[in-house]
């Protein structure tokens, strides 16, 4: 129905919130439509990195199942007792999924190793002896650096 047709209410036409319930409803299910159309662009969907492609399908399956709830329900059929609900309760737990995916990656620290070996290198740094002993400290490791150090210590 477009936005601009007018509806014959008939009888109901002097019930004014039947009118008015059924015309929002209308102009409801027109933007639903309008929003379907932009999200199914199939150029958007391939600039998408893979996360953002999890989100979009998410909330796509979410919306079309949620449309189809709405369907049941115009329809007289109890949507609660219908399939339809362990596969929207299905969607919902993916929902979760992702966003501790995305927290995992987000909130998780993660250790520079290079900025790591730099501060070892430098808090292990000593200046050169008059004997011309090299201490130069390589840092490849955690034990490389315990070796390195012995190294040192059984030096002096």
């Amino acid at each position: 129905m477009s936005k601009n047709s007018d509806t014959d209410f008939g009888e109901l036409t002097t019930d004014a919130d039947f009118t008015s319930r059924i015309k929002n409803f209308h102009d409801t299910i027109n933007k639903i439509g309008g929003l379907l159309q932009n999200v199914c662009e199939r150029d958007i969907y391939e600039k998408l990195d893979v996360e953002d492609r999890v989100k979009y399908d998410l909330f796509l399956s979410y919306s079309l199942n949620s449309l189809f709830w709405f369907y049941l329900r115009t329809q007289g059929v109890d949507p609660s007792k219908h399939a339809l609900k362990s596969e929207i309760d299905r969607v919902r737990e993916y929902f979760a999924r992702a966003k501790q995916v995305h927290d995992r990656k987000t909130i998780m620290p993660r250790i520079n190793t290079a900025a790591a070996q730099r501060f070892i290198r430098s808090g292990l740094w000593q200046p050169k002896c008059n004997d011309n002993q090299n201490t130069d400290v390589r840092v490849q490791g955690p034990q490389s650096v315990i070796k390195d150090v012995e190294i040192i210590a059984e030096g002096q």
